[in-house]
């Protein structure tokens, strides 16, 4: 057997295991290309599978996602539905509260859907929907909220003021559901309730004046007729305008209780052309007083009443636009106190006028005019107050002397003013009728008034016209509101005036008493000479001669006044009877036939004066 080298035999193996390796590693390679063609073949295949899958997951996803949703609005949609059917239906049938109820619900329901619109557009339909539900909702209740204000129509509130019942106005049930209403639409972006509110009430108000409005067209319905007091169409107008601004105001506060951001724009809204209107109607009558003052003069004191009403009533209310009327008061304020003075200036130029004096020494047709003005004048005592409490005294006095008045002060209120005023008027009547009666009797002399101490031709005579004449001035007074205005200080200057003239015609019988009165002719002894018996003699005679005058003078005096013919009675006995009887008795022994010379004992003097106040 042959000998194997083991070096050439583990050459042999080693090399036979290489050709094995380097098969084995080809056969390797070979595989490992076949899988990455395979891996490349299987990544072609699986991407667009692993595509699809992930798309599958998000729908799922979604999928899951939508029908949470649907299963979370389930229950509203199911809700949403019943409650459509209520909406759908009169509100009168389902009742107010329900119907603002069901409202209120969808309006949440709303608010949810939404919340979910955010997350998908998949509802946006319901929502639409539901959104032209509750806004055709609104406008039902918008129409039931206008139709429960016309449950009161406009109406003639002059058949309410003659009945002197309150004017129509809403029941508690009817403005229980307005409020309910405005409460609901009080958070609206736009509150279309408040236009409806103001459009109803203002047609209301304008529409009930208008009934009245067409008595203010004109002051009196005949022209060149004098006013009579309460006459005019304003009036009615003004009382039922004053109403209707109080009730409008009770009412907006009650019913915007709960939004007083909105009151007074509601307040002003709705007032503002009822005012302007009013004021047309107050411009149009200031024009006509001031087209005829003679006539309606005196109505400028009742507008200004009025219109001081109206500003009463609104002032405190948060109305607003009332400017115009303060504007006009104060056009109205200035005419008025125009009126002072013109009154004065018309008794002056009235009573100078007269021609001659009556017949009778009696009243005057100018003290008969005069003083129907005087008492027209005084029914309007608030409005005069409200006038003349921004004048002064100056301001209506003529240029006379002081001394014609009777008084010489200056009053400060408002009441003292007004009975100064009417003081003053009669003085200056007084005053003017003696004016008239000095230039009459005594052509030729200047006129000199209120001077009783002065000798002026005719005394008496100008004392007994003007007396006539203020014995009816203190019977209109006492008969009308000149009495109240006067007051006690007006009364007391009434009677200091009838005094003057009570010494005016009395002047003549003073002359008569004072002659007794020149000089004392009984000595020591108690005898007179011979000189001084002469002189009472002439005295006795003087006076017999001049009593018989003066008493002849007095009946011829038509005294139809029993207090008239009482004071001057009174008045004549007080200057003449002490004065005749001391010098009667001082005298009577003096002559040795008394009764030639002493025609009257004091007793009989008595009787004769006596006789003069029947």
């Amino acid at each position: 057997m042959p000998v194997i080298d083991v070096d050439e035999a583990d050459i042999f193996v080693l090399s036979n295991g290489l050709q094995k390796l380097n098969q084995l590693t080809m056969e390797i390679n070979e595989s490992l290309s076949k899988i990455t063609s395979t891996t490349s073949k299987s990544s072609q295949i699986f991407t667009p599978i692993l595509s699809a899958n992930t798309r599958l997951t998000i729908l799922k996803r979604n999928i899951e996602s939508s029908l949470d949703s649907v299963s979370s609005i389930k229950d509203l949609a199911s809700d949403a539905s019943k409650y459509e059917i209520i909406l759908e239906q009169d509100i009168r049938e389902v009742g107010l509260k329900k119907f603002i109820k069901v409202l209120h619900k969808v309006d949440d329901i709303m608010d949810d859907l939404k919340e979910q619109s955010k997350k998908t557009a998949d509802f946006r339909g319901i929502v639409t929907h539901l959104e032209e539900l509750v806004r055709v909702g609104k406008k039902n209740l918008q129409i039931y909220f206008a139709n429960t204000l016309n449950r009161i129509q406009p109406f003639d509130p002059q058949v309410y003021m003659t009945k002197k019942v309150q004017f129509p106005f809403y029941t508690t049930e009817d403005m229980q559901e307005l409020a309910d209403i405005l409460n609901y639409f009080s958070n609206s972006e736009r509150d279309l309730t408040l236009d409806i509110f103001v459009k109803q009430r203002g047609q209301l108000v304008l529409g009930s004046l208008a009934f009245l409005e067409p008595f203010t067209k004109q002051i009196m319905q005949e022209k060149n007729t004098p006013y009579q007091k309460s006459s005019s169409g304003v009036n009615s107008y003004t009382e039922a305008l004053v109403t209707f601004l109080g009730n409008e105001s009770a009412l907006i506060t009650e019913l915007y209780g709960k939004q007083p951001e909105k009151r007074a724009i509601v307040l002003n809204k709705v007032g503002f052309p009822i005012l302007h209107n009013y004021a047309k109607i107050v411009k149009h009558n200031i024009q006509l007083t001031i087209d005829d003052l003679n006539n309606y003069g005196l109505f400028v004191f009742e507008l200004g009443e009025n219109i001081n009403k109206v500003l009463y009533v609104l002032d405190g209310k948060q109305f607003q636009g009332f400017e115009e009327l303060i504007q006009y008061e104060q056009e109205l304020r200035v005419v008025a106190q125009s009126l002072f003075k013109d009154l004065i200036q018309y008794i002056g130029q009235k009573a100078g006028s007269m021609s001659q004096l009556p017949t009778d020494n009696g009243v005057t047709e100018a003290t008969v005019d005069i003083m129907s003005r005087l008492r027209k004048f005084s029914e309007y005592k608030t409005g005069c107050l409200t006038t003349i409490c921004t004048m002064t005294r100056e301001s209506w006095l003529p240029k006379e002397s002081k001394n014609v008045w009777t008084i010489s002060i200056t009053p400060k209120h408002a009441q003292q003013l007004l009975s100064c005023f009417f003081s003053d008027a009669i003085d200056y009547l007084a005053i003017s009728l003696e004016r008239k009666a000095q230039k009459i009797l005594n052509p030729n002399m200047e006129p000199e008034v209120g001077v009783p101490n002065k000798r002026i031709p005719q005394m008496q005579r100008i004392g007994f016209f003007v007396l006539t004449n203020i014995t009816l001035i203190e019977q209109i007074v006492q008969r009308s509101e000149i009495n109240s205005v006067l007051e006690e200080v007006g009364a007391a200057r009434l009677v200091k005036l009838k005094a003057r003239y009570v010494n005016y015609f009395a002047s003549d019988w003073r002359d008569l008493a004072s002659n007794l009165l020149d000089q004392v002719f009984v000595d020591s002894t108690g005898k007179i000479s011979s000189k001084d018996k002469d002189q009472v003699k002439e005295k006795f005679r003087k006076f017999n001669e001049g009593f018989e005058q003066l008493v002849s003078n007095y009946k011829t005096c038509r005294i139809t006044d029993p207090s008239m013919k009482k004071l001057l009675k009174q008045e004549i006995f007080a200057l003449v009877a002490p004065m005749y009887e001391r010098f009667h008795n001082r005298y009577k022994d003096s002559f040795k036939n008394p009764r030639k010379h002493i025609k009257y004992t004091p007793n009989e003097l008595m009787n004769v004066l006596n006789s003069l106040g029947r």
